[in-house]
């Protein structure tokens, strides 16, 4: 009898062992091909973030296209990803990244800040513990990448991301936490900001918005911060558009999207084929537009004076005909 319960004890640690590791660990769905990866966050109030790896069809993939989603719970993001959910379905995005056989990375935006106020609006201590919280996710983030980079295949480095409304304020949040991972990043209607850093200059920000959204002054003031840092950023606020999307604005982020992915190919190609990230710095100072980001006008890079300083913004050739469809 002793022995008995000896062995049905030990069955039963054997069992618990497998649903803790499991809890921790990828699933992979045979049929979606969706891979699945929870990482411990160490907060109270999002203690764990669910990563989602949709690999290209091929298996091998040439790039990775990281999707920001509008959503608490992982059911949902999987729901989006597989086309089931009943809104915010990214099958525009979802069709980008098959076209160019780029992987895709998802997870569900949880919002730990105030999104009615910029970096600069919030007392120290507000800031603080945002700051620290959102630190911890990025780690928590950092941490599933790196699982599948070392069990999935996925590339280090050279990622695109994008997102709308609150999932643009976590992504730009989290490209400013983790931009040795991003190639570039397109943040759309995302009502407030975080404040811009010096190494935030590495990869391509493509900031859009209504001019009627609620937060497009905040995101002028971006801007004007990021700008202010050398940042090869293109912005765009849409005449009559709200905290809303349309055909233009996805057009403009692949775009730009398109763009950064050609000049990190001819980048790497110089670097004798080892993965390297584009000169931006001297890819917009070449550039021969000056864009009025105030008044939607576009003059030669010569006549930068017709622009105040405020709205002026460098537009490289191969962006200019998505910036200035209305």
């Amino acid at each position: 009898m002793i022995r008995l319960a000896a062995c049905a004890a030990i069955a039963l640690f054997l069992v618990w062992a497998q649903e803790a590791q499991a809890a921790d660990s990828s699933e992979s769905s045979p049929a979606s091909g969706l891979v699945e990866h929870t990482v411990k966050t160490k907060l109270k109030n999002y203690e764990q973030l669910t990563l989602y790896l949709l690999p290209p069809s091929d298996g091998k993939a040439k790039g990775v296209l990281c999707l920001s989603l509008l959503s608490k719970e992982p059911g949902d993001v999987r729901a989006q990803l597989l086309g089931t959910a009943e809104r915010h379905s990214p099958k525009r995005a979802l069709l980008f990244a098959a076209q160019r056989n780029l992987a895709v990375v998802a997870w569900g935006a949880h919002r730990l800040w105030d999104p009615s106020r910029n970096w600069d609006e919030l007392s120290r201590a507000e800031a603080k513990k945002v700051d620290a919280d959102f630190d911890l996710v990025a780690n928590a983030w950092d941490a599933g990448i790196n699982y599948f980079v070392k069990n999935h295949g996925l590339p280090p480095s050279g990622y695109l991301m994008m997102g709308s409304s609150g999932a643009a304020q976590y992504a730009q949040r989290l490209a400013l936490r983790r931009p040795e991972r991003f190639l570039a990043v397109h943040a759309h209607i995302a009502s407030s900001f975080d404040v811009p850093v010096k190494k935030g200059a590495s990869l391509l920000w493509c900031v859009t918005t209504g001019e009627n959204e609620l937060g497009y002054a905040r995101s002028r003031k971006f801007f004007r911060a990021a700008r202010d840092l050398y940042y090869p950023i293109v912005y765009k606020a849409y005449p009559g558009l709200g905290h809303e999307g349309n055909a233009k604005v996805t057009a403009l982020g692949f775009a730009c999207f398109d763009y950064a992915l050609k000049e990190y190919e001819r980048a790497t190609k110089l670097n004798g084929g080892k993965p390297t990230m584009p000169d931006w710095a001297d890819i917009f100072s070449s550039s021969p537009s000056v864009a009025d980001i105030f008044n939607q006008a576009v003059y030669s890079k010569f006549d930068y004076l017709c622009v105040p300083v405020e709205f002026r913004m460098l537009l490289p050739e191969p962006l200019l005909e998505a910036w200035i469809a209305e």
